[in-house]
């Protein structure tokens, strides 16, 4: 398919946006909105010690970095016991995100967000103006945090005080919500988002002005991925064209890797809700399509979209798939069951959760354990031998995705308003399986 370029400029787009730039200061020891600061004039970083040295693995972003693979980069060994939990204002539908030295961000339904230092203790704590359930993001110099409510409100917050930076109202004509996990860019300074006024945008994460935007279709959530060349990977559905891959370079170049037709019963019933999931050291990117209540996982290049497998799902699909060490793809569908595919899709293991529907999806250790969270609280541990238990049951709801810290331990949001964190503890201490709730297909 041909090039499509985007053409833009500054601050162009459906709707007058508004974006303000906001200074630096103490926090307030009690609750307060920031939004009313003036402008900065730069960070001062301040790193704990908290014998975080070396560099490894930092989950900076819903899925752990840009791919959005879900996968750890080394072996956890977790106790099944919980080393301790976080409370919060409400319920938690998005992923805690860390720095390198692991400070822990937690956003909440309730448009609160919160800091903890390594240890758990709460380092501070903003109100902001509406629910979030779309992940944050953490710049990679660590100094900066990127959260979007369903206001439709993005801001920057100083990762050492909360204080704000800036602030961005996305227009929209209708529904405001911001729902897909946001996306950092580096080398290009960009924070890529989209919300359910139609678009994809590029803001600019020093100011938040807008660099520029693309169409992102009807009730956009699918979170965008990129490759190390911060090209961006997004999934939209438009009527009359189908499900799209869309490849937008750094730059707002834009090329439509892949089209599936419309489905039957139209775009506005085609639920597009898990973003691309990229295997770099393969080319490969792997897409959910949807059809009605059925899904299909397709493996295609990075480069040029050509499909080079399909896999025919029996229930649809909202979570994004997770990517283990070996290569093996994990799709976690809205009929509570669990599947895994080769990376030349043979079929591995699966088995149904005992949950009617699973929201989110998982995380991998570097050993390829797998652990992923249901609606009925229970938390499902499953080694790359498929052999599964439960790990662990929370009083509420799991639907959010897991992540790890960089110290290796394993945080669980809950919609208990706690998110419950598992540390090292040698050999994992688990329900054995024939007390699992799950059944083997």
């Amino acid at each position: 398919m041909g090039l499509i370029i985007w053409h833009w400029r500054a601050g162009a787009g459906s709707g007058r946006t508004e974006s303000r730039t906001l200074k630096s200061g103490a926090l307030a020891s009690k609750r307060r909105d920031l939004s009313i600061n003036r402008p900065s004039v730069g960070l001062e970083r301040k790193r704990m010690s908290d014998g975080v040295s070396s560099r490894g693995a930092v989950w900076r972003c819903g899925g752990g970095d840009n791919s959005r693979r879900g996968r750890f980069g080394r072996a956890a060994r977790l106790s099944a016991e919980p080393a301790g939990r976080l409370e919060t204002s409400g319920a938690v539908q998005a992923s805690v995100v860390f720095t390198q030295s692991g400070t822990a961000f937690v956003a909440d339904m309730a448009g609160v967000v919160q800091a903890h230092q390594p240890g758990g203790k709460l380092w501070w704590r903003v109100q902001l103006d509406a629910g979030i359930s779309a992940t944050p993001a953490v710049s990679a110099d660590d100094r900066v945090l990127f959260v979007a409510t369903h206001h439709g409100e993005v801001r920057a917050l100083e990762t050492d005080s909360g204080t704000a930076v800036w602030r961005q109202r996305i227009p929209s004509k209708s529904d405001p919500r911001i729902l897909s996990d946001l996306l950092y860019l580096p080398r290009a300074g960009l924070v890529v988002l989209s919300s359910w006024g139609g678009q994809f945008h590029a803001l600019e994460a020093q100011t938040g002005q807008k660099r520029f935007s693309w169409e992102a279709g009807i009730s956009p959530r699918a979170a965008a991925a990129a490759d190390r060349a911060e090209n961006v990977y997004c999934l939209r559905v438009r009527s009359g064209h189908g499900v799209e891959l869309v490849k937008v370079s750094s730059r707002g170049e834009g090329q439509v890797l892949l089209r599936q037709a419309e489905n039957p019963e139209g775009a506005r019933r085609t639920l597009v809700a898990a973003g691309p999931v990229l295997d770099e050291e393969r080319g490969m990117a792997y897409l959910i399509l949807n059809k009605a209540r059925e899904g299909e996982l397709v493996a295609c290049r990075m480069e040029d979209g050509t499909v080079l497998w399909r896999r025919s799902l029996p229930a649809a699909v909202q979570a994004m798939p997770t990517l283990l060490t070996g290569g093996e793809i994990v799709v976690s569908d809205l009929g509570g069951w669990l599947r895994s595919f080769s990376s030349t899709g043979a079929a591995g293991w699966s088995f149904d959760t005992g949950s009617d529907y699973l929201l989110a999806g998982g995380a991998g250790e570097g050993d390829g354990v797998f652990y992923i969270g249901d609606p009925l609280g229970q938390v499902h541990r499953i080694n790359p031998r498929g052999e599964r238990s439960v790990f662990y049951r929370t009083p509420r709801s799991v639907q959010a995705r897991p992540s790890f810290d960089p110290r290796g331990r394993l945080y669980i949001p809950c919609t208990d308003h706690r998110v419950h964190v598992f540390g090292a503890g040698g050999k994992p201490q688990a329900e054995p399986p024939e007390n699992a709730t799950g059944k083997t297909e």
